[in-house]
């Protein structure tokens, strides 16, 4: 039939909230304003009209009238004659451009005998479940079986326009990881290679940068490939603890809903503690070891631990040896262990209990995102940062914040092709006080006020609390009578947060 002339589109369509009397333009334009009939437009252009469905007509007063498959019908009419959507018009005309639309004037339909049988058949596609959508796991597997097979992925992505191919390519990659791991319990390798694996629970946790630097897990979205830069024994235990807590229903999507959730936060804090506790086991080995062994420490994890850093970081109180308090009894991370039990489920309930807020030992950052052009340097002190426990260790904190301010100031210039000059020319090094004078002069220049108290606060040129100021920043950095304590580390950087994301935002 001619998709023209020969079929007209149904007012009485489900989808429409029109008088059955309505104009088929009426129609035609309430399915692509409130229908998305103009995606289907798109689709057709990039993979032509698929026929495994074909639209259903009845005899109606004469007329062959449309009751099953009218957006694609309205679809085909507006390709037709773009001014049947005048709103749409324009965006219709330039992706149909150097389409033959001829070809897509006559279609195939199915005429139902009545509108009963047409009516029974609509229900059954509409209101029952015969096709069974596939899985998260099963939709990446798709995609995964080329790429095994010899496709490269810039292939799929074309060959697939209106699919998200490199969301399920990643997927299946991020799942690869987590299968390919080597888990102490037999039962969580079997269970996260079942079919029926929450993969959307994994989504939760992956989707988000910070869990991604945590784990040091590499995605680039541009290219669908994913790297490990962690080692596979690192991996291996963060894996053992993920996997463990989804298949004992103490992570779900609803605990992992929002990464701004208390619950989200708690989660990541425990998976800072047992990177963290994983290194503090390596330095404890380090400073154990007898005077005659070398220092040598493991290679390939997540920080190499130095000779300086095997030296005692914070002071112990005097123990006998052997004693419950000795160093051989105690893990240096005391607080680990509390803060990684894991909540029980109430088995009568299925439930996790209300997550207990706890006052958190790490800066929040999942706010800062550094946009994928700064410098290396930039993404390796944002991952630090959040994993820096503050309270074992402000003034590190403290000094970091600092650098990454400083930095930060720098790397937004160069990426604006500007220089930062040093006015004052005593020694010709730019340092922080020069990068808060041009950011200051920068921001004013592009009215950009909101944040010009905020770096007039950090110079110490308004009124204020000392922190955050350079002055205290310096003065962490090069005073030795000054030390910084927890509450100055998020004090400062309560203060510069704002800063430091409108500067770093992709």
């Amino acid at each position: 039939m001619d998709v023209t002339d020969d079929v007209s589109l149904d007012p009485r369509n489900v989808r429409l909230e029109l008088s059955d009397m309505a104009p088929e333009a009426d129609i035609i334009q309430d399915l692509f304003q409130n229908e998305k009939a103009l995606s289907l437009v798109e689709s057709i252009c990039k993979v032509g009209l698929l026929t495994h469905e074909l639209p259903i007509v009845v005899k109606r007063a004469g007329n062959n009238v449309v009751v099953e498959g009218n957006r694609r019908v309205a679809a085909l009419k507006a390709m037709q004659n773009a001014y049947l959507a005048p709103e749409h018009r324009s965006r219709i005309v330039r992706i149909t451009a150097g389409l033959d639309l001829k070809t897509l004037r006559n279609i195939t339909v199915k005429v139902a005998p009545t509108q009963d049988d047409a009516d029974q058949l609509i229900a059954a596609i509409h209101t029952g479940n015969q096709r069974v959508g596939w899985s998260p796991a099963r939709q990446a597997a798709f995609f995964q079986a080329q790429i095994d097979a010899g496709k490269k992925p810039e292939y799929l992505i074309r060959h697939y326009p209106t699919v998200d191919v490199k969301k399920f390519i990643i997927r299946s990659q991020i799942l690869g990881l987590f299968r390919r791991a080597t888990y102490k319990d037999a039962h969580l390798q079997d269970y996260i290679g079942k079919r029926s694996f929450p993969v959307s629970i994994l989504a939760r946790l992956y989707g988000n940068t910070t869990f991604l630097d945590l784990v040091k897990i590499t995605v680039d979205e541009s290219t669908a490939t994913v790297h490990l830069r962690a080692s596979q024994q690192e991996f291996d235990k963060v894996a053992e603890k993920i996997i463990g807590d989804i298949k004992e229903k103490r992570v779900n999507t609803r605990t992992l809903n929002a990464n701004t959730a208390d619950s989200y936060r708690n989660y990541m804090n425990e998976l800072r503690d047992l990177i963290n506790a994983h290194v503090d086991s390596d330095v404890l080995a380090v400073e154990q070891r007898p005077p005659s062994s070398p220092a040598v420490p493991p290679q390939g994890s997540l920080f190499q631990i130095t000779e300086a850093r095997a030296s005692k970081t914070r002071q112990d109180p005097p123990t006998t040896a052997g004693s419950p308090g000795s160093p051989a009894n105690v893990p240096l991370n005391s607080g680990s262990a509390a803060q990684n039990k894991s909540p029980q489920v109430d088995a009568s309930t299925d439930k996790l209990p209300k997550p207990k807020v706890t006052k958190s030992i790490y800066l929040n950052l999942d706010e800062i995102q550094v946009a994928p052009g700064f410098p290396a340097s930039i993404h390796l002190i944002r991952q630090e940062l959040a994993l820096i426990n503050i309270k074992n260790f402000p003034n590190a904190a403290l000094d970091l914040l600092r650098t990454f301010l400083e930095k930060s100031i720098k790397a937004y210039a160069e990426s604006l092709n500007e220089v930062i000059r040093n006015t004052a020319n005593q020694n010709g090094f730019v340092q922080l006080g020069h990068c808060l004078t041009w950011l200051e002069e920068h921001l004013k220049a592009h009215q950009k006020t909101a944040y010009i108290q905020v770096i007039s606060k950090i110079r110490g040129t308004a009124l204020g609390g000392y922190i955050p100021t350079v002055d205290h920043l310096n003065a962490i950095n090069h005073n030795h009578q000054i030390f910084a304590t927890p509450d100055d580390v998020k004090n400062c950087w309560a203060g510069m947060e704002g800063l430091i994301k409108v500067m770093l935002k992709p």
